[in-house]
């Protein structure tokens, strides 16, 4: 091997191996965030005797610039989070923000529901040792975030969205993965934009707003991005209203041009005449 491949291969094994140090780095939070900015709620698997399940909820914010996860967990010591610009690039801002625990050992704790209405109603956030650090997984960014034992209760954070009627993340490892569309806000439609893949079912919240479902081991194992595109509520209504508007000016136009050819081709038999006429009366005088 020559001295030049010899330097090449040399440079490329320290990119390499830089790029590898510099992928993984702590996350610090400075200070807990802000209870009262999120909901709890206490998600039940109905048709198992309200059986609490891990479940992961994104809502949407009315900005659009925000997502709040809540993550409800079960006797678990770790969480993978994929901030949305996981799919689509590389954003230098904080991944995560706003971050709030309300979790107990597992081993000091009954998962019920009686236990998460009582997280839910805390007014004081949890303390326990963990490490937040940020790391490139299968091509994308991916915060870690690990424990040193077992817990159950919520975890909560806000992500950056792109600010468009479009929210795309990757399925979390959670049994149940919810989405709640800002108010006035639908999908569903597929001119104006539909969830892939398909939920498993669809509703609305007491604040009339619409919730998609997933269930996790009833999806694909392909499956690995959730894309929720959404609409206002009205959009439909005005774009029919347009369409027909459309139409009505197509139509107003056309029998507006039968008209004039009508009275055009009139004034051409009328001049036809006028011009026979002409042509019998030279006639006569010859």
């Amino acid at each position: 091997m020559n001295t030049k491949n010899m330097f090449i291969l040399l440079a490329l094994m320290v990119i390499f191996i830089s790029g590898c140090v510099d992928q993984k780095k702590e996350i610090t939070i400075d200070e807990p965030g802000n209870i009262s900015s999120y909901e709890f709620d206490v998600f039940l698997e109905e048709w198992d005797n309200n059986t609490p399940v891990n479940t992961t909820t994104y809502y949407i914010l009315e900005n659009k610039v925000e997502v709040q996860a809540v993550h409800l967990v079960i006797n678990s010591s770790k969480l993978e989070i994929f901030p949305p610009d996981s799919l689509g690039g590389g954003s230098e801002k904080e991944p995560i923000k706003n971050f709030v625990l309300l979790v107990e050992p597992a081993n000091e704790t009954v998962a019920r529901p009686e236990t998460f209405s009582r997280l839910a109603n805390s007014i004081n956030v949890t303390y326990l040792n963990y490490t937040l650090t940020q790391d490139v997984s299968r091509g994308m960014k991916v915060v870690n975030l690990e424990f040193e034992e077992n817990v159950t209760g919520f975890i909560a954070y806000t992500l950056d969205a792109p600010g468009t009627q479009s929210f795309t993340f990757m399925k979390p490892d959670s049994e149940f993965i919810r989405v709640i569309l800002p108010e006035g806000y639908v999908t569903g439609n597929r001119v104006f934009g539909i969830a892939r893949p398909a939920p498993s079912s669809t509703g609305f919240d007491e604040k009339g707003r619409q919730t998609l479902l997933w269930v996790s081991s009833e999806m694909g194992g392909r499956e690995e991005a959730i894309q929720v595109k959404y609409y206002t509520e009205s959009a439909p209504m005005y774009f029919f209203a347009a369409i027909v508007a459309l139409l009505f000016g197509v139509v107003m136009v056309l029998t507006r041009y039968s008209r004039s050819r009508k009275e055009l081709e009139s004034v051409r038999e009328i001049f036809e005449l006028e011009k026979e006429y002409e042509k019998k009366g030279q006639r006569k005088k010859k």
